[in-house]
């Protein structure tokens, strides 16, 4: 009797197990939800932090290119005082606006960064980029070209170097002298100019310029403007590379790059803003200002704003330091010193540093709202979503905007190579 009362008391009842079931579902939902939201923290902070070590590595390119600006260069050929002829419009045109660091406006608006109210500028820089070194060599006119005859004595290790302890190949030199570049020259303490048409090698390396610009020769003796050629004690000469470099924030332009670079956008085409968006990119212009085919690569990606504030020399006065002032885009003085060169009075070479800002968003959108940015702090976050396209239909609602963050670089950048330069 009394093990059958105990038996019917054993188990629950079905209010209990609907209610341990119903509590059950309760926590399983919560814990699905914590699961989910940390995941998609997780996918955010990943988003994020590949945005800045992307960003961070093309910030470091691009700060090492201006620290470079003006090597084995002029930082502006058209006042230079070493420069022997001054560039007129028979020079090619990139040339003849030869300077250390010009900026200008692209000319071709984006309207997602015009949306965002960015209008990041386009650097160009000039400077010996692909090498270091300068090479010996001896001048032989020959109708309308100049042949530098590379010097196996003066200037031999550099030489050397670019044939890996031997002469250089054919190969070699075309690689090391390209088509459509600048030569500079270096000859008793003047500098000369010219495009490169051809280079050679073998036993007897050669590199030929063209007479475009027209290339100047000193007629009777003492020490002046014009070239020496074979056959003074003074003809033996140096000559390197300048190479001009171009970075603009904009999408890939070459049909070269955005071939080379398509898995890239394949993989992220359903990412929101992708249609507009904008990369760091890196080009380099021949001798007349053109975009050399397959030079354009890809810096940083999702690049959304690139600032440049610097600091010159505003004035000197007898032999007192000169003063200097840090100059923002929206100072009166500032295109003075990064406009173009050629008929101008611009003195980009009195710049002494650069202090560059460079931005870029995360991949994908995590927030709903904007959060406004102060005076030159950059943007803090990329509205992905404005659709900036008027509806056909006023009734028509508009995809929310999305905003996606956004993580800034900043660096002061000495340009050592116009230090001392006071010269206007």
């Amino acid at each position: 009797m009394f093990a059958s009362r105990r038996a019917q008391r054993s188990g629950f009842t079905l209010v209990e197990l609907m209610v341990a079931l119903t509590g059950g579902l309760f926590l399983s939902l919560a814990v699905f939800a914590l699961a989910r939201d940390s995941s998609r923290f997780y996918q955010r902070e990943t988003r994020l932090a590949n945005a800045t070590v992307s960003g961070l590595i093309g910030f470091e390119r691009l700060r090492a290119d201006l620290g470079r600006a003006g090597f084995l260069s002029s930082p502006n050929a058209f006042r230079d005082p070493r420069l022997c002829g001054a560039p007129d419009g028979t020079w090619p045109v990139g040339l003849r606006n030869l300077a250390s660091i010009q900026l200008s406006t692209p000319a071709v608006k984006y309207p997602a960064l015009t949306a965002n109210g960015r209008t990041p500028p386009v650097v160009t820089l000039a400077g010996s980029y692909t090498s270091p070194d300068v090479y010996g060599a001896k001048i032989v006119p020959s109708g309308n070209t100049v042949i530098f005859e590379l010097s196996t004595i003066e200037g031999a290790g550099a030489l050397r170097r670019l044939g890996n302890a031997g002469m250089p190949t054919n190969a070699v030199m075309t690689e090391a002298f390209p088509l459509l570049r600048v030569l500079r020259i270096v000859q008793n303490g003047k500098e000369y100019y010219g495009q490169i048409v051809g280079a050679s090698g073998g036993a007897q390396p050669t590199v030929t310029i063209n007479m475009q610009p027209p290339v100047q020769f000193r007629s009777g003796s003492g020490i002046g403007c014009g070239l020496v050629p074979v056959g003074s004690g003074a003809s033996t000469a140096t000559i390197n590379v300048v190479n001009f470099i171009q970075y603009a924030v904009r999408p890939l332009q070459t049909p070269a790059a955005i071939d080379a670079y398509k898995n890239l956008f394949t993989n992220s085409a359903d990412a929101p803003g992708e249609a507009g968006r904008t990369e760091l990119t890196r080009v380099e212009l021949d001798i007349n200002g053109e975009v050399l085919p397959d030079s354009e690569e890809l810096v940083a990606e999702y690049a959304v704003d690139l600032n440049l504030q610097l600091t010159a020399v505003t004035s000197t006065t007898g032999t007192s330091d000169p003063n200097l002032g840090l100059l923002s885009p929206g100072d009166p003085l500032y295109t003075t010193f990064t406009g173009p060169v050629f008929n101008t009075l611009n003195t980009p070479q009195l710049i002494r540093s650069v202090r560059v800002r460079l931005g870029v968003r995360s991949r994908e959108a995590d927030r709903t709202a904007g959060l406004p940015s102060g005076a030159g702090q950059g943007l803090f976050r990329f509205n992905v979503g404005l659709d900036t396209a008027t509806p056909a239909d006023p009734s028509e609602l508009r995809p929310p905007e999305t905003f996606a963050r956004v993580r800034t670089f900043q660096a002061d950048v000495m340009l050592h190579n116009q230090m001392d330069v006071l010269w206007k």
